[in-house]
């Protein structure tokens, strides 16, 4: 089986690592607000309520507001911004309570919980190789979280919590995805992250103790958004076995802002924990995209559809070029041949 081509590697490859980029500083701000006394429903207020304008500005170029609004499944969608604000309210108490290369790698165990979960709940089969490289890659969770000098058990817990409900969330899009557009998903789920944020902030407000304090969660906000935004043009011009091994740049990127602002360097474990769960995960990766002409399912976050939906491919199967030099039309019948959707 043919591979799907990349018809702008190097664009695509600036895209993906941008937004990677953005992303590992959105995350550094998370934590600088987070130890400075800002509440985690604060920061989810702040992510959502500021990429809002950006998810709007993606909706304004590609559907019209009564599609975008039009939805047959409002209860999946009210369970899924439950289950993903969840995973985002662990994500960012992590980071608040573990160095950030040490969350970081334990998030990555989001596609080993997804490997094993889509067996009961969405019937997938599984072969040997994936249970192994799930095996080994819980062998690296378990390794991060051994017992050492300073392991933050707490911390430990909050992350792989993380890490389980953003597979949940993921496979709750999988399904979803049946018969909604990607972008409906993320509006909905966004709405979700504000009204709840809404909701509990003034059971848990703290005043803003600085100006910097205020900034972070400027970035908090507008990084998040911007770092959507590229991620979403990334997927959309490249199969997503050549966008999501990007991801796993934020571990460097995370364990480099571990040394220069708080004099933390790793220990042994992490280290080598990482090192496991990462090829643990590239091998689901090629056996699941590349050797199977798979698209993958989750991003670093698995908080959104980072691949189109089936009804993403049956839209764009009408389109014409989007002005970006991609042609959807190709695209989806390309994507429908290649996942037998």
């Amino acid at each position: 089986m043919a591979e799907t081509q990349v018809k702008n590697p190097g664009q695509v490859f600036v895209f993906a690592l941008f937004s990677t980029v953005l992303f590992s500083f959105m995350n550094l701000a998370v934590k600088y607000a987070a130890e400075n006394g800002v509440h985690i429903t604060q920061i989810i207020l702040f992510r959502n309520l500021l990429a809002l304008p950006v998810i709007l500005l993606l909706i304004s170029r590609h559907m019209d507001s009564q599609t975008l609004l039009h939805t047959k499944r409002p209860f999946s969608h009210m369970m899924r911004g439950l289950v993903g604000v969840s995973a985002m309210a662990c994500f960012f108490l992590s980071f608040k309570l573990m160095p950030l290369g040490d969350a970081t790698a334990l998030h990555f165990a989001s596609p080993l919980i997804l490997t094993a979960l889509s067996v009961p709940f969405l019937k997938e089969h599984v072969g040997p190789w994936r249970w192994s490289a799930v095996g080994v890659g819980l062998i690296g969770v378990l390794i991060i979280a051994a017992p050492t000098g300073e392991t933050n058990y707490l911390g430990s817990f909050i992350a792989l919590m993380a890490a389980l409900l953003a597979a949940v969330a993921a496979i709750l899009v999988r399904k979803m995805g049946e018969t909604e557009n990607s972008l409906t998903i993320v509006f909905y789920f966004t709405l979700c992250g504000i009204i709840l944020s809404l909701v509990l902030c003034p059971f848990f407000w703290q005043p803003i103790a600085s100006v910097w304090v205020f900034y972070a969660l400027l970035m908090v906000g507008i990084l998040g958004g911007i770092a959507q935004y590229f991620l979403t043009k990334a997927y959309a011009q490249a199969p997503a076995a050549y966008v999501s091994v990007f991801s796993y740049a934020s571990i460097v990127f995370s364990i480099g802002f571990d040394i220069i602002f708080w004099a933390k360097f790793p220990l042994w474990n992490v280290w080598i924990g990482a090192t496991i769960i990462v090829g643990s995960g590239l091998l689901i990766l090629y056996r699941e995209v590349v050797h199977k002409g798979k698209q993958a399912r989750l991003s670093m976050y698995g908080l959104t559809p980072i691949r189109p939906t089936q009804a993403d491919m049956e839209q764009s199967a009408t389109r014409r070029d989007d002005g970006d030099g991609v042609n959807e039309t190709e695209n989806s019948e390309n994507l429908v041949k290649e996942n037998k959707l």
